[in-house]
């Protein structure tokens, strides 16, 4: 042997020693892997030595389908996530769910849905064999794991309340029976003093404030909150808004989708709604993504990732992602798609600068915008038509200015109707004129001899253009000049078969302007509601409102809010009882102490912060049901979460949940409630399907959680029939739902038919 130094005596040793120990170390691996080559399996021991511990299938189709005996086969809701795609759950026969996948009749897990005609057995054979690939419909990865929450040890079960300072995290468990009773009649709950319950809050002849009697009922002191529509909202705003009576409702949108929403509503005209449109994926040629990464993200999200797959196919196709950060929906080396980096929250620059080339280079749709009404667009044999030929009232006078130039401006028996200029230079109605000019600026003489001057809404929108240069606006955005340029010619290039579409990107401070401006784009070319454009979806069916039937919406003692929201939401501040106070005071009115919205509905980021500020009047109670502002807001928790442990700006706090979530960690009372796969619903499509469509969610399996003391699971609307009952609310118990003819039904469990003729 050669003569070895010290240190090369010192390697060899520590070579061998680590060899030894890694022998050590996988000597049961290299057991397991002779044991696998020898009796089939490395690991545990698998049901089956060929097949492991694959699921039995759902059914043999050897001669046609023949369903597995031993299970049965759900068709579903998902709600793995708020698309809300069909599934069919395989329960085996212990009632145990063991598969989700795809629902191939449900237009949210199928691109091209079997037809609902076709018998279930047809159906599903359909999803093997040759026909399998084009027929096959499939769950997302959340949908196929959604299974694993029902059976998590994490499940709240029963009924729980607070033990120790709120927050702190000591509970403990009670019966449903004491829940009622302690959040419905109050008392000295918590040590901590006495909290008014739901009976006290429950005063609707009592005002909240009688120096501020427009702030409403004491009844408005009560704040539901439900994180948004999964099949039961309606039965929840039943319990709050109409049986209760609190104008204090709301959900996650405002730190969700409101953004988006309010500005593509306001360009649709409808920011009651608020509609939002998709592609016709199946005949675009050019889609422009801007806030959104199919594939990755928006609504629908899985059927959006099936219709961009096909549509690549396509020769004709193209389409650019505009975003912050590289998307899924662009990282293939695909030739049809791009992505195009931008500033966060700079989609406005980018859009305007594309308006702005457009407007420089009259790549706008004219014949489509000088249709300024109903009346001409059904002559024109359109589909749609904008208000880009409506005068506004452009001087910046006190109570005129951005006003639409009226009939009644001009006549004093004049209606409320818009003016334009017709193409022979006269201002007529907009409703009876054909054709419109675009671009006016003009002097006109009111009916009380004021001379304004006017512009049409599309010179509006060009001056508002050109006040940058595209320079400036690729310095905003980040996005090349040169790309600007390219992506406004693009869109232009393909006549009305190109399409934006935005989402969750806009959900930023300025995202209503964002959103405004980036749907401008399909305004000016005309693609609403037509082929290879875009359009709103199809609607649902009614499966909460009045019917043939039942009347399930009218009741009985039904009751409409009044009062201030204390979210301020569709009220103006300059009409409120504190802008009068202070003038009347001889103070400014301004600013007000918050924020006043007399455009959107209620915002569940204003009806928290305000009711632990007190503004403009304090709450006494707090019903959560699944929200979570703490994870959904950021920023919230750093600013609010020590004030909700304050139960002297919140007194009393339930929440309802099947989990523990940041917000509901702060309750003083938890109902436990059921899983999807529990309970019943009605939910939509939000939008990407042209039909109209309703998905039925029912159980597949029995509920997991504690039973009240007359066998019912407990749940939301456990809780919320047990409140009403307690309360005597209408729209609950006795005689709470009616048929046309008049008969009686009641919610009462195992309660019987009632006919309303024999009282």
């Amino acid at each position: 042997m050669a003569n070895l130094t010290r240190r090369q005596w010192l390697k060899v040793g520590l070579a061998v020693g680590g060899m030894v120990t890694f022998g050590l170390s996988y000597r049961d691996v290299a057991k397991r892997a002779i044991d696998g080559l020898l009796n089939g399996t490395s690991g545990k021991v698998t049901r089956d030595r060929i097949f492991g511990n694959a699921l039995i299938p759902e059914a043999q189709a050897q001669t046609h389908w023949q369903q597995n005996p031993q299970q049965t086969i759900a068709m579903t809701q998902c709600f793995g996530c708020w698309t809300q795609c069909g599934i069919r759950a395989r329960v085996n026969a212990d009632g145990k769910v063991i598969r989700i996948a795809g629902n191939p009749y449900h237009p949210l897990s199928q691109e091209h849905p079997i037809d609902s005609s076709v018998p279930f057995s047809e159906a599903m054979e359909q999803l093997a064999g040759e026909s399998g690939l084009d027929a096959r419909s499939t769950a997302c990865a959340r949908g196929a794991t959604l299974l694993e929450s029902l059976y998590s040890p994490l499940r709240l079960l029963e009924p729980m309340k607070r033990v120790g300072k709120r927050g702190e995290g000591k509970w403990q468990r009670i019966s449903f029976e004491q829940l009622i009773e302690e959040v419905v009649e109050g008392g000295d709950l918590f040590g901590e003093g006495h909290v008014d319950g739901l009976r006290a809050i429950h005063a609707p002849d009592t005002p909240i404030d009688a120096k501020h009697p427009s702030f409403g009922p004491k009844t408005n002191q009560l704040l539901v909150t439900n994180t948004s529509d999964e099949g039961r909202d309606a039965f929840l705003r039943r319990f709050a808004l109409n049986s209760f009576g609190s104008k204090n409702f709301g959900a996650h949108g405002a730190y969700c989708g409101l953004a988006y929403r309010a500005g593509s509503g306001a360009l649709m005209g409808d920011l009651d709604k608020n509609p939002h449109v998709k592609p016709d994926w199946e005949n675009v040629e050019f889609a422009l993504f801007m806030g959104t990464s199919p594939a990755q993200s928006g609504n629908p999200f899985k059927r959006q990732a099936r219709q961009l797959a096909s549509a690549r196919l396509r020769e004709n196709f193209q389409y650019v992602v505009v975003a912050p950060a590289l998307p899924l929906s662009t990282v293939l080396a695909d030739p049809r798609g791009r992505w195009q980096p931008v500033m966060p929250g700079s989609d406005s620059a980018l859009a305007m600068g594309m308006i702005r080339w457009i407007m420089d280079n009259e790549r706008y749709n004219a014949d489509y915008l000088a249709i300024p009404g109903v009346q001409a667009m059904q002559q024109a044999g359109e589909q749609s038509w904008t208000n880009a030929t409506h005068l506004v009232i452009a001087d910046e006078l006190p109570t005129l200015a951005g006003q639409h130039l009226t009939l009644r401006h001009l006549t004093p028996d004049g209606e409320e109707t818009p003016v334009v200029l017709n193409t022979d230079g006269e201002l007529v109605d907009a409703s009876t004129c054909r054709q419109a000019r675009l671009f006016v600026t003009q002097y006109v003489t009111l009916a009380d001899g004021q001379r304004v001057t006017v512009k049409s809404g599309l010179q509006r929108l060009k001056e508002a253009a050109e006040k940058l240069s595209l320079a400036q606006y690729s310095e905003q955005c980040g996005v090349p000049e040169a790309q600007i340029i390219a992506l406004a010619e693009t869109f232009t290039s393909h006549g009305r078969k190109a399409a934006v579409i935005s989402h969750g990107g806009m959900m930023a401070g300025n995202g209503f302007y964002n959103a405004w401006s980036v749907m401008m784009l399909n305004a000016l070319i005309g693609n609403l509601s037509l082929s290879g454009g875009v359009f709103v979806g199809g609607g649902k069916f009614n499966g909460v409102s009045d019917g043939p039937r039942y009347n399930m919406n009218s009741f009985a003692g039904k009751v409409k809010p009044s009062g201030l929201s204390i979210a301020r939401s569709k009220t103006a501040y300059e009409a409120s009882e504190e802008y009068r106070d202070k003038i009347a005071g001889g103070q400014s009115p301004y600013p007000a102490k918050a924020p006043w919205y007399p455009f959107v509905a209620g915002q569940l980021t204003e009806l928290l912060t305000s009711a632990l500020e007190g503004y403009p009047y304090p709450l006494k109670a707090w019903i959560s049901n699944m929200s979570n502002p703490f994870y959904g807001v950021p920023g919230l928790r750093a600013v609010a979460e020590e004030k909700l442990k304050d139960p002297r700006r919140l007194p009393l706090f339930i929440a309802i949940d099947a989990f523990m979530n940041e917000t509901t960690a702060l309750a003083d009372y938890i109902v436990p409630d059921t899983h999807n796969f529990e309970s019943w619903g009605f939910t939509a499509p939000w939008g990407g399907v042209a039909s109209k469509a309703t998905t039925a969610r029912w159980p597949v399996v029995a509920p997991a959680t504690h039973r009240t003391a007359d066998g019912q699971p407990v749940s939301m609307e456990a809780f919320c029939i047990a409140v009403a009952k307690r309360l005597h609310l209408p729209g609950f118990g006795d005689r709470a739902i009616t048929d046309p003819q008049g008969n009686a039904f009641s919610t009462e469990p195992g309660g019987r038919f009632l006919s309303a003729r024999s009282r």
